[in-house]
């Protein structure tokens, strides 16, 4: 492999076969070459199809030779495959070269073999459009109407089984690349809008799902944003519920974020409350609208304790003036202690199981 000016320079057996994703390229961002790894993400024979745009270090971009180098440093990578265009967290190596001047090792940095298989997937389904949108209603308990729709996040295989969301997305979401998702998944959405007008249902607020993760990226807030305004929509029509896969790293940006938010109309809902990182601390801090309380509470109800737990978040979301809805409802006996417990609003496949929007469009 000729890198620079008739060196010789050739990798080992073992980086080549190593499971880290592996790119050289020179100062002018041209790709030199590509481990088994970097094509087996990238679906690329030869990087042809995969160019380097950019390095971006403190949110500025920047080319390789403006960079303040030792020997490696941490940056994002804005990557284009193909048609598509996303960041990749990496480390960049520099190699000296004999006449003083060098190249550069880019490596993805994932946790694990399973991460590059994730990336690989989901990667695949973004290109190959198979990102799908199902939906479950949110209704009121005691009265039945319809008062929400959340839209539920489905990934499908070569041959258009649904894959398991904890196969790829808990893996990804952390990188860029969750971004992609997420704006597939709104141009999904829009059907559901369409849906929305069709069937005239004023007051019913269509949620899609975001990880906390998602929601601490830079460019979260102006996604949704624009999203509003390019489908001119009133407020109150698309809302967002915050799933908290891990605790928010820093609550004060989570804040002002959801605040820009609720400013274009975004009403924001804690979802999955009372599990995993989910904190009393949330709803005094972020400017929510709305907590779902985990399905653990609907799968417990009936013991006293999770009942009188289900009371206090009632009463705190009285006070509050925040809605309240209890996840997870599967029998009668559960949706009614929901409801004499306080509880308005209930989601679960007593009342609907999720649908895609042609069968969703037939049960409206």
């Amino acid at each position: 492999m000729n890198i620079k000016q008739g060196q010789e320079f050739y990798l080992t057996e073992s980086l080549q076969q190593h499971p880290s994703a592996f790119i050289i390229f020179n100062k002018d961002l041209k790709i030199k070459w590509m481990n088994n790894s970097s094509k087996y993400i990238f679906t690329c024979e030869d990087s042809k199809d995969l160019k380097i745009k950019g390095i971006f270090s403190l949110g500025e971009s920047k080319k390789p030779e403006q960079v303040r180098i030792a020997s490696s440093f941490e940056s994002n990578i804005e990557i284009q495959l193909r048609k598509i265009t996303f960041f990749l967290r990496s480390r960049v190596h520099e190699v000296p070269l004999e006449d003083g001047s060098s190249f550069y090792l880019l490596e993805v940095i994932t946790n694990s073999k399973e991460s590059l298989e994730a990336m690989k997937g989901t990667i695949t389904c973004i290109e190959q459009d198979r990102i799908d949108l199902a939906y479950q209603k949110q209704i009121n308990l005691k009265t039945g109407k319809l008062v929400g729709l959340e839209a539920l996040l489905r990934l499908r295989d070569e041959d258009g089984n649904i894959i398991p969301n904890d196969k790829f997305i808990p893996l990804i979401e952390g990188e860029s690349l969750f971004s992609l998702v997420v704006m597939s998944s709104l141009q999904k959405l829009k059907r559901a809008f369409e849906l929305k007008n069709e069937f005239d249902m004023d007051g019913v607020t269509i949620y899609l799902n975001v990880s906390a993760h998602t929601a601490m990226q830079d460019n979260f807030t102006k996604i949704f944003a624009d999203y509003v305004k390019d489908l001119n929509l009133k407020s109150g029509e698309l809302g967002l519920e915050i799933t908290e896969t891990a605790e928010l790293a820093d609550v004060k940006k989570a804040g002002e974020s959801f605040q820009k938010l609720k400013d274009v109309g975004i009403p924001l809902a804690i979802d999955d409350f009372g599990a995993g990182y989910s904190s009393l601390s949330y709803l005094r801090d972020l400017p929510v609208d709305s907590v779902k309380l985990d399905k653990v509470f609907a799968q417990t109800v009936s013991e006293k304790t999770t009942s009188e737990l289900i009371k206090f978040v009632v009463s705190v979301c009285d006070t509050l003036s925040l809605n309240m809805l209890g996840e997870g409802i599967e029998t009668d006996e559960q949706k009614n202690k929901f409801i004499k417990i306080g509880c308005p609003n209930g989601q679960g496949y007593l009342m609907h199981r999720p649908e895609f929007i042609e069968d969703l469009k037939k049960s409206l």
